[in-house]
């Protein structure tokens, strides 16, 4: 990460402190609420979604989703320093997906330290993850923006964040059900909106703000969906190597049941019983290190990380020659492409 990223990130984490600050006060709570008509329990909101929403957002995390928004406004010709509270604003709707997701998954781990659920109780994990989600869309509707800029964004926002959730939807009900017959296009189409919707959520905001026509706006959305679909992808993959660094509980994956893109693969190339014996580990969600293994090897033997990094990697380099010349031609045009390989390319 360069030093433009890190000053850049700072930034960031300075706009989310002035919204979420270590105490909020009654004006800070009437910014969000208009009013307090009776008696506010401060220390109850402070205790039980100020404090659990905090420890989440300042854990750290690449902070790519704000960087990529900045990087697109400034590739447009906009001084991105203007809009750092929009930037705080997409970062926050991503860690509210992020609590949202590990309670539905069940996860013990995100960012090296215990979930928002595991950490904190799981009703006031769910209360903090709602409630970022509809934070950002206040901070939106507070932007000095002129009216129809304004309704474009909050329309963009909605949008996308109901594509989080339509793509999640679906995810959900394959690891729950586990459908057999699940192919690469379905899995396309439901990272394309899963993951997708908080990578086309910045670009199409970025193309909003410079006034940009339809059709670059629409390129720039396809161009975010494949990213989002290889990044998602290379996740995958990732899952299944155990590397501490991640931050994460190694072979999730496995003990959700989930049919990622290299299980989807490794079904379709291991033998019968092979791809039986695969399936009924996956069914039963263990957490045994044995049997997670044992599925990691199956997955691997069958050529399907492999293959799956080459899918990803193609994915990236069609997404980059879709946009190459659509973009302004200056200096930070190069500085957007070496983003976009640093965070795609991570395997």
């Amino acid at each position: 990460m360069n030093k433009n990223s890190i000053k850049i990130i700072e930034n960031i984490k300075r706009k989310i402190d002035f919204y979420l600050p270590q105490r909020l006060n009654q004006q800070k709570i009437k910014y969000f609420i208009n009013k307090i008509k009776f008696n506010f329990d401060l220390n109850a909101l402070n205790k039980n979604f100020n404090e659990p929403a905090r420890d989440f957002l300042f854990r750290g995390g690449k902070r790519w989703r704000p960087i990529l928004f900045l990087l697109t406004v400034k590739l447009f010709g906009k001084n991105y320093k203007k809009y750092l509270n929009i930037a705080a604003a997409i970062e926050i709707a991503h860690n509210a997906t992020l609590i949202i997701d590990d309670i539905e998954d069940n996860s013990l781990l995100r960012r090296n330290e215990l979930t928002c659920h595991i950490k904190f109780g799981l009703d006031t994990a769910l209360n903090t993850g709602i409630l970022l989600h509809f934070i950002p869309l206040k901070i939106l509707l507070k932007s000095n923006l002129p009216s129809k800029q304004l309704q474009k964004i909050s329309s963009i926002y909605i949008e996308e964040i109901i594509n989080v959730h339509f793509g999640q939807t679906i995810d959900i009900y394959w690891h729950k059900k586990f459908p057999q017959n699940i192919n690469i296009s379905q899995y396309m189409e439901m990272c394309r909106l899963k993951t997708g919707g908080l990578v086309k959520m910045p670009l199409r905001i970025a193309c909003a703000l410079a006034q940009k026509n339809k059709n670059t706006e629409r390129q720039l959305s396809h161009f975010g969906e494949l990213i989002a679909i290889a990044f998602q992808i290379k996740d995958d993959v990732l899952d299944l190597i155990d590397n501490k660094n991640l931050g994460k509980t190694f072979g999730n994956d496995i003990t959700e049941g989930k049919i990622s893109f290299p299980v989807i693969l490794a079904l379709k190339k291991l033998t019968s019983a092979k791809s039986k014996r695969l399936i009924q580990i996956l069914k039963i969600h263990t957490r045994d290190k044995k049997l997670i293994s044992e599925a990691i090897e199956l997955i691997n033997k069958s050529g399907a990380i492999e293959e799956s990094l080459k899918f990803a990697n193609k994915l990236i380099d069609k997404a980059w020659q879709n946009i190459e010349n659509i973009l302004p031609q200056n200096s930070t045009k190069e500085e957007f492409k070496k983003f976009i390989l640093s965070l795609t390319k991570r395997i």
